[in-house]
Protein backbone atom coordinates (compact mmCIF):
# COMPACT_ATOMS: atom_id res chain seq x y z
CA UNK A 1 0.00 0.00 0.00
CA UNK A 2 1.46 3.54 -1.17
CA UNK A 3 -0.63 5.53 2.34
CA UNK A 4 -2.93 7.79 1.87
CA UNK A 5 -1.63 10.07 -0.55
CA UNK A 6 0.29 7.41 -2.71
CA UNK A 7 0.26 7.99 -6.26
CA UNK A 8 -0.31 4.77 -8.18
CA UNK A 9 1.22 4.17 -11.24
CA UNK A 10 1.78 0.89 -13.95
CA UNK A 11 4.64 -1.20 -13.48
CA UNK A 12 6.89 -0.15 -16.21
CA UNK A 13 7.25 -3.73 -17.22
CA UNK A 14 4.03 -5.17 -16.76
CA UNK A 15 3.61 -6.27 -20.17
CA UNK A 16 7.19 -7.46 -21.13
CA UNK A 17 7.74 -10.60 -22.08
CA UNK A 18 3.89 -11.18 -22.63
CA UNK A 19 2.34 -12.53 -25.86
CA UNK A 20 0.31 -9.27 -26.57
CA UNK A 21 -2.73 -8.45 -28.20
CA UNK A 22 -3.09 -4.98 -29.03
CA UNK A 23 -6.73 -4.22 -30.45
CA UNK A 24 -7.69 -0.70 -32.11
CA UNK A 25 -3.63 -0.43 -32.54
CA UNK A 26 -4.00 2.67 -35.30
CA UNK A 27 -0.01 2.87 -36.34
CA UNK A 28 1.52 2.48 -33.53
CA UNK A 29 1.17 -0.93 -32.53
CA UNK A 30 3.14 -2.20 -29.08
CA UNK A 31 6.79 -3.96 -30.33
CA UNK A 32 6.25 -7.23 -30.59
CA UNK A 33 2.45 -7.62 -30.33
CA UNK A 34 -0.37 -8.54 -32.72
CA UNK A 35 -1.48 -5.71 -33.75
CA UNK A 36 -5.77 -5.75 -34.38
CA UNK A 37 -7.28 -2.72 -36.40
CA UNK A 38 -10.65 -2.44 -38.19
CA UNK A 39 -8.64 -0.48 -40.83
CA UNK A 40 -6.08 -1.94 -42.84
CA UNK A 41 -2.92 -0.03 -41.12
CA UNK A 42 1.09 -0.02 -41.53
CA UNK A 43 1.48 -2.63 -38.52
CA UNK A 44 -2.08 -3.61 -38.39
CA UNK A 45 -1.48 -7.64 -38.76
CA UNK A 46 -5.46 -8.85 -38.47
CA UNK A 47 -8.10 -6.57 -39.64
CA UNK A 48 -11.62 -6.89 -37.82
CA UNK A 49 -14.30 -5.24 -36.51
CA UNK A 50 -14.37 -4.52 -32.60
CA UNK A 51 -18.18 -4.85 -32.46
CA UNK A 52 -17.96 -8.28 -33.31
CA UNK A 53 -15.68 -11.29 -32.03
CA UNK A 54 -12.29 -11.69 -32.05
CA UNK A 55 -10.99 -13.79 -34.89
CA UNK A 56 -8.63 -16.05 -32.30
CA UNK A 57 -8.98 -18.98 -30.11
CA UNK A 58 -9.57 -19.14 -26.63
CA UNK A 59 -6.70 -18.54 -24.29
CA UNK A 60 -4.52 -17.27 -27.47
CA UNK A 61 -2.61 -14.35 -25.65
CA UNK A 62 -0.97 -13.42 -22.08
CA UNK A 63 -2.25 -9.41 -22.05
CA UNK A 64 -4.31 -7.87 -24.18
CA UNK A 65 -3.97 -3.66 -24.78
CA UNK A 66 -6.66 -1.31 -25.36
CA UNK A 67 -5.17 2.32 -25.95
CA UNK A 68 -7.82 4.91 -26.13
CA UNK A 69 -9.93 2.40 -27.89
CA UNK A 70 -13.46 1.01 -25.75
CA UNK A 71 -14.84 4.52 -25.80
CA UNK A 72 -15.16 3.99 -29.54
CA UNK A 73 -16.76 0.18 -29.57
CA UNK A 74 -20.81 0.08 -29.45
CA UNK A 75 -20.60 -3.20 -28.07
CA UNK A 76 -18.50 -2.57 -24.94
CA UNK A 77 -19.67 -5.64 -22.87
CA UNK A 78 -19.00 -8.19 -26.13
CA UNK A 79 -15.88 -7.00 -26.36
CA UNK A 80 -14.83 -7.38 -22.71
CA UNK A 81 -16.01 -10.64 -22.77
CA UNK A 82 -14.11 -11.50 -25.60
CA UNK A 83 -11.04 -10.11 -24.23
CA UNK A 84 -11.50 -12.44 -21.11
CA UNK A 85 -12.26 -15.58 -23.76
CA UNK A 86 -9.00 -14.98 -25.40
CA UNK A 87 -7.11 -14.43 -22.35
CA UNK A 88 -4.34 -17.30 -20.94
CA UNK A 89 -5.67 -17.87 -16.72
CA UNK A 90 -3.96 -14.63 -15.05
CA UNK A 91 -3.66 -13.00 -18.70
CA UNK A 92 -4.00 -9.02 -18.28
CA UNK A 93 -6.37 -6.56 -19.52
CA UNK A 94 -4.80 -3.27 -19.77
CA UNK A 95 -7.44 -0.46 -21.28
CA UNK A 96 -6.52 3.32 -21.43
CA UNK A 97 -9.62 5.75 -21.64
CA UNK A 98 -10.73 9.34 -21.07
CA UNK A 99 -12.19 10.22 -18.01
CA UNK A 100 -15.49 11.08 -17.72
CA UNK A 101 -14.59 14.51 -17.00
CA UNK A 102 -12.35 15.32 -19.26
CA UNK A 103 -12.81 17.52 -22.69
CA UNK A 104 -11.52 14.56 -24.38
CA UNK A 105 -14.61 12.04 -23.46
CA UNK A 106 -16.87 14.75 -24.88
CA UNK A 107 -14.92 16.13 -27.80
CA UNK A 108 -14.14 13.38 -30.25
CA UNK A 109 -17.53 12.86 -32.01
CA UNK A 110 -16.56 9.20 -32.28
CA UNK A 111 -16.94 8.30 -28.96
CA UNK A 112 -20.25 6.11 -27.70
CA UNK A 113 -19.44 6.72 -23.75
CA UNK A 114 -17.75 7.92 -20.89
CA UNK A 115 -16.02 5.55 -18.36
CA UNK A 116 -15.63 6.49 -14.54
CA UNK A 117 -13.82 4.83 -11.98
CA UNK A 118 -16.14 1.88 -11.43
CA UNK A 119 -17.29 1.48 -15.08
CA UNK A 120 -15.22 -2.15 -15.21
CA UNK A 121 -16.53 -3.37 -11.73
CA UNK A 122 -19.31 -5.25 -14.20
CA UNK A 123 -16.84 -7.35 -14.96
CA UNK A 124 -14.83 -7.79 -11.86
CA UNK A 125 -15.73 -10.80 -9.77
CA UNK A 126 -16.66 -9.33 -6.06
CA UNK A 127 -17.34 -5.89 -7.02
CA UNK A 128 -21.13 -5.08 -6.08
CA UNK A 129 -21.64 -4.29 -9.76
CA UNK A 130 -20.77 -7.65 -10.58
CA UNK A 131 -22.39 -9.30 -8.08
CA UNK A 132 -26.03 -7.21 -8.63
CA UNK A 133 -26.07 -6.05 -12.33
CA UNK A 134 -23.63 -8.83 -14.08
CA UNK A 135 -24.33 -9.91 -17.79
CA UNK A 136 -22.59 -13.31 -17.42
CA UNK A 137 -21.05 -15.40 -14.80
CA UNK A 138 -17.56 -15.36 -16.22
CA UNK A 139 -15.44 -12.45 -14.88
CA UNK A 140 -12.14 -10.87 -14.63
CA UNK A 141 -10.62 -11.79 -10.70
CA UNK A 142 -8.84 -8.16 -10.03
CA UNK A 143 -9.44 -4.69 -10.82
CA UNK A 144 -6.60 -2.02 -10.36
CA UNK A 145 -7.54 1.69 -11.44
CA UNK A 146 -5.07 4.23 -12.42
CA UNK A 147 -5.76 7.75 -12.62
CA UNK A 148 -3.59 9.98 -15.64
CA UNK A 149 -0.78 7.19 -15.53
CA UNK A 150 1.34 9.52 -18.08
CA UNK A 151 1.29 12.44 -15.78
CA UNK A 152 4.00 13.24 -13.08
CA UNK A 153 2.38 12.26 -9.31
CA UNK A 154 2.54 16.24 -8.52
CA UNK A 155 0.60 16.72 -4.99
CA UNK A 156 -2.68 18.10 -6.38
CA UNK A 157 -2.64 14.96 -8.60
CA UNK A 158 -1.60 12.92 -5.96
CA UNK A 159 -4.31 14.01 -3.51
CA UNK A 160 -6.91 13.70 -5.67
CA UNK A 161 -6.18 10.73 -7.09
CA UNK A 162 -5.94 9.17 -3.46
CA UNK A 163 -9.57 10.84 -3.01
CA UNK A 164 -10.99 9.56 -6.17
CA UNK A 165 -9.69 5.92 -5.60
CA UNK A 166 -10.43 5.62 -2.09
CA UNK A 167 -14.23 7.32 -2.13
CA UNK A 168 -15.11 6.80 -5.93
CA UNK A 169 -18.56 7.92 -5.73
CA UNK A 170 -18.60 10.60 -3.47
CA UNK A 171 -15.76 11.97 -5.16
CA UNK A 172 -17.56 11.45 -8.61
CA UNK A 173 -20.65 13.02 -7.76
CA UNK A 174 -18.79 16.40 -6.12
CA UNK A 175 -17.45 19.27 -7.29
CA UNK A 176 -14.11 17.78 -6.33
CA UNK A 177 -14.74 15.87 -9.86
CA UNK A 178 -14.73 19.32 -11.73
CA UNK A 179 -12.18 21.24 -9.17
CA UNK A 180 -9.75 18.71 -10.37
CA UNK A 181 -10.01 17.23 -13.57
CA UNK A 182 -8.02 13.85 -14.39
CA UNK A 183 -7.75 12.93 -18.13
CA UNK A 184 -7.48 9.29 -18.09
CA UNK A 185 -8.04 5.88 -16.22
CA UNK A 186 -6.09 3.12 -17.19
CA UNK A 187 -7.89 -0.38 -15.95
CA UNK A 188 -6.01 -3.18 -15.38
CA UNK A 189 -7.95 -6.46 -15.22
CA UNK A 190 -6.45 -10.26 -14.65
CA UNK A 191 -8.35 -13.11 -15.28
Amino acid sequence: DMGFLGHRRLGAGLLDGKHILDIGCGRRKLPGAVGLDRYPLPGVDVVADLNGGLPFPEQTFDAVSANQVLEHVRDLVGLVYEVHRVLKPRGIFVAHVPYFRSKWAHIDPTHVRCFTINTMDYFVAGTYCHEHYRFRDCAFRRLEVVLDNDYRPRFLRTLFASLALRFPGRFENSFLSSLYVFEQLTYVLEK
